[in-house]
């Protein structure tokens, strides 16, 4: 509730299910992930989402949509994926992690995974 009283309604997301936004310097893309589809993150120009920020390694991270929701890899165990919990703190992904939405961060950007649909 509000300090008026009135319950919150929770807004709608404007992304669509299974949407992933990466922030990088002030800048956004948005991408709508396929179920099953891999994406390499990283600054190498293979990767599927290439950043430019000299924090992110060449292949950083894949990032797949996986049954229920995602799933998280750090590719480079000396500069892992950061998961942010529901206080804002990071917590290191070590190796591999299921989640069904979430935010992380890729050396310096931003990543929000949002839920799919159902």
């Amino acid at each position: 509730m509000n300090f008026l009283g009135r319950a919150r309604r929770a807004r709608p997301s404007p992304f669509a299910p299974g949407s992933l936004v990466l922030v990088e310097a002030g800048r956004s893309t948005t991408l709508a992930v396929q179920p099953g589809q891999r994406l390499i993150v990283g600054r190498d120009a293979g990767a599927n989402l290439v950043v430019s920020d000299p924090q992110v390694s060449p292949n950083h991270a894949l990032i797949e949509r996986s049954g229920p929701g995602w799933l998280v890899t750090s590719l480079d165990a000396a500069n892992p994926v950061m998961l942010l919990d529901p206080t804002g703190r990071a917590q290191p992904v070590a190796a591999e992690l299921g989640l069904r939405s979430g935010e992380l961060l890729i050396g310096g950007c931003q990543v929000v995974l949002y839920p799919p649909a159902g």
